[in-house]
């Protein structure tokens, strides 16, 4: 089971994004805005990739904002 706030996290992050945008999710082909956020919801196998790439991508911020602010 995932964390609510990280699932919570993970969805405002989505939908701050365009919503006819679409996301290649690995081997699981690709999917729409609202269907990652319904992914997420339902915490299946995809909506648990999406919650782990955006959680390493957050992480990730610091060293990247380190970098362009030089």
């Amino acid at each position: 089971m995932v964390d609510e706030d990280i699932k919570r996290i993970v969805k405002e992050r989505l939908m701050a994004m365009p919503p006819n945008i679409s996301f290649s999710i690995g081997d699981f082909g690709d999917f729409t805005r609202d269907e990652l956020i319904k992914q997420v919801e339902e915490e299946t196998e995809v909506g648990k990739a999406t919650i782990e790439m955006q959680i390493n991508f957050i992480k990730e911020m610091p060293k990247l904002l380190k970098r362009i602010i030089k």
